[in-house]
């Protein structure tokens, strides 16, 4: 389970360095949508390996420190929401650079990276959802409690 918390924050952080990825080609709100898909993209593709390497560090038998908590409903619930989001963002995207005329003027680079970005955003979507049923049959297991027989 400390993998999948490793994955969902490597997706998230992925959002980071957007300010520093910025490359808008134009004015209109699709290109600033296929501008921050494609920052998404280049962040995720760094942050996501690098979260899951500190995680193997931090669950290995050699660490003297106890291992992290299981993740909880929040990083669920923000994990399975940004998924939602990127999805929805890239669909977007991807039906105004496939639409005639066409958004930009060789789509084919552009599709590839929100086509990229629908499937990060599916992942993440995933990723909330396990977390979610997760940490919900935790809660359920600990909530049951046994009567001993009079």
């Amino acid at each position: 389970m400390w993998i999948i918390r490793a994955l969902a924050l490597g997706l998230l952080i992925g959002v980071a360095p957007l300010p520093l990825l910025w490359i808008q080609s134009g004015d209109e709100f699709e290109h600033l949508a296929l501008a921050t898909l494609i920052g998404l993209d280049v962040g995720q593709f760094f942050s996501v390996p690098i979260a899951l390497t500190i995680c193997a560090w931090e669950i290995s038998p050699w660490r003297k420190r106890p291992r992290p908590a299981p993740p909880g409903f929040v990083l669920g619930g923000i994990t399975l929401t940004f998924g939602a989001l990127v999805v929805a963002l890239g669909l977007v995207v991807m039906r105004w650079l496939d639409g005639r005329p066409s958004g930009v003027g060789d789509p084919d680079g552009e599709t590839a990276m929100a086509a990229l970005a629908v499937l990060s955003g599916g992942a993440a979507l995933i990723v909330g959802m396990v977390i979610l049923a997760h940490r919900n049959a935790a809660v359920r297991r600990s909530r049951k409690v046994s009567v001993p027989a009079p």
